[in-house]
């Protein structure tokens, strides 16, 4: 079903009627379960960076088939609300949906629209696909024992490393604890000290020197929603902390977001510890589904027993900012093929660390 109409507006300008057919959407489709893809994380966005509209799209006798959640860096790009902050992207709508995104892009004069982690199955995008990846998922719905037998099954070594790192832990600092759904200030406080820190050591960008950023997180901390909340995960060893894990929550579903550590603990890989502790905890918590978000990290990879594809590209043509993001992926691609060793990658890293500048800027 293709797409004849568009209208561009503000979050906080959606009807009761809107925000009715967009959970219905969501209740329909399994894949549409990513506390991203509520209206309330749409909303948030836009109360932290003043850029963000929501572009409703229409199909056949004038019926909405879609809602695109976007935001604008630049006059000439477009990107999914929340940019590199944002794990899941696409439309909400239907499932037959085929979106009309050269007229969102005439209708908004700009060059292209970029995406990183599109549902592969949304045939709009996954039509322009330039990659396509995965969502790392932990499937609860058979409960903390059924999942614990399939890794053992397929052989993940994860729960037994986990394990040992746990009672050395318990025995030289104190006894582990998890503490869930921590609402303190100074725990977040913390959290953001931590993750800070480590972008310092390891030279990545400062998500959270980005004000809008800072902000959008301690906002879903501070103000939940019946839809979404940013439920903080304490771990301690006595009374010592040592991990934090702030995730984002909607339904049964919980989206690990931020994660960090004391860097004095490391030797005991607390975080490890502290994604066993939250596995165990999640079953009796009603929640079926842990997302473990996109990578190949060995951690991922031995604790996910399932998977979502994704995509990343880009829409456009034409326009000289789309004509530059062909000519970035084609240099990627060439690269890629070519025996370099580790050379062969950087192209995708510096189109990665470029993309994560890009969306943490704001143009209004």
């Amino acid at each position: 079903m293709a797409a004849h109409g568009i209208d561009l507006v503000k979050p906080e300008e959606l009807s009761k009627g809107d925000l009715a057919q967009w959970q219905h959407w969501r209740r329909a489709d399994p894949d549409l379960v990513s506390p991203y893809y509520s209206p309330d994380w749409a909303r948030a966005v836009a109360r932290a960076r003043g850029d963000v509209r929501i572009a409703i799209l229409y199909g056949e006798a004038g019926r909405k088939s879609a809602f695109l959640p976007l935001q604008r860096p630049s006059q000439e790009i477009l990107q999914p609300a929340g940019g590199p902050l944002c794990d899941y992207q696409g439309a909400i709508g239907t499932a037959d949906q085929v979106l009309d995104i050269g007229a969102l892009l005439r209708s908004t004069k700009a060059g292209r629209l970029d995406f990183a982690n599109v549902l592969a199955k949304q045939s709009t995008f996954g039509a322009k696909a330039r990659n396509v990846h995965v969502s790392r998922v932990i499937n609860l719905a058979d409960g903390h024992e059924a999942y614990l037998q399939h890794r053992r099954d397929v052989g993940s070594s994860e729960t037994k490393r986990a394990g040992k790192r746990r009672r050395k832990l318990g025995r030289d600092i104190g006894q582990v604890r998890l503490v869930p759904n921590c609402k303190d200030m100074q725990l977040f406080d913390q959290l953001i000290r931590w993750k800070c820190d480590q972008y310092e050591r390891t030279g990545q960008t400062d998500i959270f020197s980005h004000e809008w950023a800072l902000s959008l997180v301690r906002d879903l901390y501070v103000n939940p929603t019946e839809d979404l909340s940013a439920e903080l995960f304490a771990l301690y060893a006595g009374d010592q902390l040592a991990a934090l894990n702030l995730c984002l929550r909607s339904g049964s579903v919980l989206h690990c977001w931020f994660i960090a550590h004391d860097p004095a603990l490391s030797h005991f890989s607390p975080g490890l510890v502290l994604f066993e502790e939250l596995i165990a905890h999640a079953c009796s918590a009603g929640i079926a589904e842990i997302d473990l978000g996109a990578g190949d990290y060995r951690f991922k990879l031995n604790l996910a027993n399932a998977a979502r594809p994704l995509c990343e590209g880009f829409v456009g043509a034409g326009a000289f900012s789309a004509q530059m993001r062909a000519a970035a992926y084609g240099m990627r691609n060439v690269f890629e093929t070519l025996p370099l060793g580790p050379i062969s990658d950087l192209p995708a890293k510096a189109m990665r660390r470029h993309d994560l500048q890009l969306g943490l800027r704001t143009s209004s």
